[in-house]
């Protein structure tokens, strides 16, 4: 499987001061509003403008052979969004970089198609918004969404002063899973390492991606399987659910130790207590109940209670969770995801915000574009 980043409208940022960002997602497609500014020790600052109504579903992903329905009514709502939103505030069209950006769900399309997509919001944006710099219309690389997610945690931490300490980040959303640390500049030159700028310094960082270690991809997997549902749960194949929660989780590690894992010595893997982990592995915690900190074996005991509780009895209790048949599945991958690279009884930090502010990879990639930044394209 390759990673792929298909060509932009425009590769260069402008000194436009706001970003409008599409998140488009395995899940759904999600617009973004930020304004930059410069505060008066000269350091960047980022402001979330909030938005109502701002997702629509499903992700774009599914739209690839009908490039005509990208538009119209899946991404016009949120153009006419921005649109009037920018009209209220007074915010001129042309202090505004649009991208959409795709994420896993698209890397595994074809390009194509992909192409396609991307031209036709092109075309769609530039109408309805003419003044507007269009800044990238591709599918990212997934090294550069650890980096933004990075970026992100790092900057709502205040780990950018020349005192502090940047921390690393494991997240796993709906298409894929990403490993994201800072590394020594003479770490091996491999495809993981990449170069950014913030403020005044220059950050190496180690940013591997997983496509298909997704909570999405990762139930897909889990369809048919017994062993990563609870008791007596009604399989699509007509069996039903074992709650051997032991044999998912051997089930789980072939599925990630598939892929490599290695990690060149140069870029030596931080100990665990030095990450934070949001997308699944905060969603686990909460579906689990572990607090604010997770552990590869805290994660095992909790998802082999809920395994071994009959699926009959789990939905009389919460009948509303349109989630709860892939409590057991989820847990298995975020446990064995740790567990691939760090000792199962370290804990892990986890979380959705920091400081009030919602973890994004869009915040991530603002940060990144208003330092002089430059994705790279093809």
């Amino acid at each position: 499987m390759f990673l792929l980043i298909l060509c932009s409208f425009s590769a260069h940022a402008s000194a436009a001061s706001h970003y409008a960002i599409i998140d488009a997602g395995s899940s759904g497609s999600r617009l973004f509003l930020y304004e930059t500014d410069v505060d008066a020790q000269g350091n960047l600052t980022v402001n979330s403008i909030p938005l109502v109504n701002n997702n629509v579903s499903p992700g774009i992903s599914t739209l690839v052979t009908q490039p005509e329905e990208a538009v119209g009514a899946y991404i016009e709502p949120l153009l006419i969004l921005l649109d009037d939103t920018i009209k209220v505030l007074g915010i001129p069209q042309s202090d505004v970089n649009f991208s959409l950006i795709a994420t896993a769900g698209m890397r595994v399309e074809s390009p194509l198609l992909q192409q396609r997509v991307y031209e036709a919001v092109q075309a769609e944006a530039k109408a309805m918004l003419p003044e507007m710099n269009i800044q990238y219309t591709l599918t990212l690389q997934g090294r550069y969404e650890g980096a933004f997610q990075w970026l992100c945690v790092n900057y709502l931490k205040g780990n950018f002063s020349p005192q502090a300490e940047t921390v690393g980040v494991l997240e796993t959303g709906g298409g894929s899973f990403q490993l994201t640390y800072e590394t020594g500049s003479k770490a091996s030159n491999t495809i993981d390492l990449l170069s950014l700028k913030y403020g005044s310094a220059r950050y190496t960082l180690f940013s591997r991606s997983y496509t298909g270690l997704g909570g999405n991809y990762s139930r897909e997997d889990a369809t048919d399987d017994p062993d990563s549902f609870p008791v007596g749960y009604p399989l699509a194949s007509g069996a039903v659910g074992s709650g051997n929660y032991k044999q998912g989780l051997i089930s789980t590690r072939k599925l990630i130790r598939a892929r490599p894992t290695a990690i060149p010595r140069s870029a030596k893997v931080p100990p665990l207590e030095n990450f934070v982990g949001v997308g699944l592995f905060k969603s686990v915690a909460d579906d689990l109940v572990l607090g604010d900190s997770i552990s590869a074996k805290r994660v095992d005991q909790a998802g082999s209670v809920i395994a071994t509780t009959a699926w009959a009895t789990q939905l009389a209790q919460s009948p509303d969770n349109p989630f709860l048949f892939s409590k057991v599945d989820s847990a298995q991958l975020v446990s064995e995801l740790i567990r691939t690279w760090f000792p199962a009884g370290r804990e892990l930090a986890v979380a959705r915000k920091i400081g009030g502010t919602n973890i994004t990879w869009t915040l991530g990639a603002v940060l990144f574009f208003a330092s002089d930044n430059e994705l790279p394209v093809r």
